[in-house]
């Protein structure tokens, strides 16, 4: 008989994904707070107690999948701590209260904010100050914090990426189509994680039967610096782009100011991490879960750029949306004939 598995967030872009790895082999349920016409769909808000409580109780799923989440570009920190938090609360009690076995929560490496000139260990204390990450250690706490017989595993995930998802990634790659001029802040030495969707949930399921409460870090295991990464696209591409680098300190500033006037889909955190060093240790979840990344950052963002080349009509939601270029064309259009 097949376990039942509850997903929040479905009509996310982890959550669709989700969908078409696990649907073989496990009996699915859909909750999200957006509307869907699929079978055993809920809509559901997670921060409404009675509401999802009333879909576990009925559904009685072995699993629960937490994958639901208030993403960056929300500004409304209410309407985040409602979802990420209270939501999360919700869930936990619910679960317990109807003798789920396993609730597994995605968390996010946007707990650290700074530049780490080592591997970030499962221990290490949190640095972030953007509000995201803030509710998503909150969130973590609170569900470690119980006596209860409900097994927990947690991954902190870096950026995710599937060939599909495009968002932010995308306003590289229109600078790589169009052969535009790639600019670095600084000397591009630093390392920014991926994991690929797929990856994650590989090692979600092997997290299934887990007992007791884990918390994992997860990540490709080769990061290529930002330099490296910019010429494996570009070599890999055929575009004709060129590297060049503008200095660190002045970069940051403007890019803060266009981020305050809101020229630019980017908040100041998405700012630092471009300069930063932010790469997780993931010796635990090897050992634990034989967990083998299949491939690379640079690798990862390939495949993406491919996708995003020949499926340029098609809709996506929440963070697999296409861009919003807005001030980026300008400095796109500038950096064409420079």
């Amino acid at each position: 008989m097949k376990k039942k598995i509850l997903i929040t967030g479905s009509n996310g872009f982890l959550g669709n994904l989700a969908k078409e790895y696990f649907i073989h082999n496990f009996e699915l349920v859909f909750v999200d707070i957006s509307s869907s016409n699929e079978a055993n769909f809920y809509k559901v808000d997670i921060g409404n107690f009675a509401e999802i409580d009333d879909v576990i109780s009925k559904e009685k799923p072995d699993i629960i999948f937490h994958f639901a989440s208030e993403i960056f570009d929300t500004h409304d920190k209410k309407k985040i701590y409602k979802t990420n938090v209270e939501g999360s609360k919700n869930i936990k009690k619910s679960a317990i209260k109807n003798n789920v076995e396993n609730l597994i929560f995605t968390s996010t490496f946007s707990l650290y904010e700074k530049n780490y000139d080592y591997l970030i260990s499962e221990s290490e204390p949190i640095s972030c100050k953007n509000y995201y990450g803030i509710t998503k250690f909150e969130v973590e706490t609170l569900l470690l914090d119980t006596d209860s017989e409900l097994n927990i595993s947690i991954f902190r995930c870096p950026i995710i990426v599937d060939k599909s998802r495009a968002h932010r990634l995308g306003v590289l790659f229109e600078f790589l189509k169009d052969n535009c001029t790639l600019w670095i802040l600084g000397d591009g030495s630093n390392k920014l994680q991926f994991v690929s969707a797929s990856d994650l949930f590989i090692a979600i399921e092997k997290s299934i039967n887990l007992t007791g409460k884990h918390v994992y870090n997860i990540g490709c295991e080769k990061v290529e610096t930002m330099k490296e990464t910019f010429e494996y696209l570009i070599n890999k591409t055929g575009s004709k782009s060129k590297i060049r680098h503008f200095n660190k300190n002045l970069g940051l500033l403007i890019l803060k100011i266009l981020s305050f006037l809101r020229f630019i889909n980017f908040i100041d955190y998405h700012n630092k991490i471009l300069v930063s060093n932010i790469v997780l240790d993931i010796s635990r979840i090897k050992k634990d879960l034989n967990f083998v990344p299949t491939k690379s950052t640079a690798e990862l963002m390939l495949d993406a750029h491919k996708y995003y080349l020949n499926n340029s009509d098609k809709s996506q939601k929440g963070s697999a949306i296409r861009p919003k270029m807005g001030f980026f064309s300008v400095i796109k259009f500038i950096s064409k004939i420079i």
